[in-house]
C-alpha cells in the first residue's frame, strides 16, 4: 500500500522532539511522500530546508491568510525565489480566512490574488485555505481555471463541492472525516469522484479518530484513507493507490 500525505506543517514546534523520527518512521506505515505546507515566508524557509534534506518530503511556499498584515511587494519576490527551487511544488497554503478576522477582506484577497498571480506566472499548483469564505473564495478562484488547484482540508456542503469540480479543482480531506459530527467531510468523501481526491493530516491539527485528543503527524493519514475507504465501500489499497497517484500527477512529484 502507498499513501501520500498531501497537507502537513512538520516544521510546527509541535515536532521539535521527534520530527526526523517520524520522516524516518513513514516507510512502517506505507507513507512514501508527504508535502508540507506553508503559512508566512519564514515557515516557507524552513519547510524548504527540511524538504531538501529528506528525499520523500516536499513542499509548498506561501503565506496564510491569517498572517498577510504585514505582507509587504517585496515578499513576493522573495516568495518567487523560493518557489523555484527543485523541492516546492506548489504555491500554498494560501487563500480567504473571515472566521479569525473579516475587517480586513479587502487585504485578504490582494495578497491571495497577488499569489495566485504568481503560481499563474511559474506554472505552480496552488493550494487553497477556505474558511468561512467561500462566496469570495469561488468567485477569485473562476478566473483561475487554468491553475492546477486543490481545495485543502474541504469542509463545506456538496453544493460547493460539485461547484469546484466544474472548475477542474481537487477537493483534499483530512481527519475530521473520522469525527462523529464530519458530515460535510463525510458526504463529500462520498461523493467526491476518486480521480479528484487527496489525503491529508494538516498535522499536528485535526487528529482522526481513535486518537483525538493527541498531537497528530503524517502517520496518522491511514486513518484518514482507511475511513474514506470505508465510507466509499471500497478496498483501502484502491483508494489508497488512487489518491497517491492523484497527489503525484497534481504536485508533480
Amino acid at each position: 500500500m502507498k499513501l501520500i500525505d498531501s497537507h502537513c506543517h512538520l516544521s510546527d514546534e509541535a515536532f521539535q522532539d521527534d520530527r526526523d523520527f517520524i520522516i524516518k518512521d513513514l516507510d512502517n506505515f506505507g507513507i512514501t511522500k508527504i508535502v508540507l505546507a506553508s503559512v508566512d515566508i519564514e515557515n516557507s524557509r524552513k519547510n524548504l530546508d527540511l524538504a531538501k534534506k529528506y528525499d520523500k518530503v516536499f513542499t509548498q511556499v506561501g503565506v496564510h491568510p491569517e498572517n498577510i498584515e504585514s505582507f509587504k511587494k517585496e515578499d513576493l519576490i522573495v516568495l518567487e525565489d523560493l518557489a523555484q527551487e527543485d523541492k516546492v511544488v506548489a504555491i500554498g497554503e494560501i487563500g480567504l480566512d473571515y472566521y479569525w478576522r473579516d475587517d480586513n477582506k479587502s487585504k485578504q484577497k490582494e495578497v491571495f490574488i497577488s499569489q495566485l498571480e504568481l503560481a499563474r506566472k511559474l506554472r505552480l499548483p496552488v493550494v487553497i485555505h477556505a474558511r468561512d469564505s467561500m462566496n469570495d473564495i469561488y468567485e477569485i478562484l473562476k478566473d483561475y481555471k487554468d491553475l492546477k488547484v486543490q481545495i485543502h482540508c474541504f469542509a463545506a456542503n456538496l453544493d460547493w463541492m460539485w461547484k469546484f469540480m466544474e472548475l477542474g479543482f481537487y477537493i483534499s480531506i483530512g481527519g475530521v472525516v473520522t469525527f462523529k459530527n464530519g458530515e460535510n467531510e463525510k458526504n463529500a468523501a462520498r461523493a467526491v469522484p476518486l480521480d479528484r481526491l487527496m489525503l491529508e493530516t494538516d498535522s499536528p491539527y485535526l487528529t482522526p479518530e481513535p486518537y483525538r485528543g493527541s498531537r497528530n503527524d503524517p502517520r496518522k493519514i491511514v486513518e484518514v484513507a482507511r475511513e474514506i475507504a470505508s465510507l466509499k465501500g471500497m478496498k483501502l489499497s484502491k483508494l489508497a493507490k488512487a489518491t497517491s497517484k492523484n497527489a503525484e500527477d497534481f504536485f508533480g512529484i
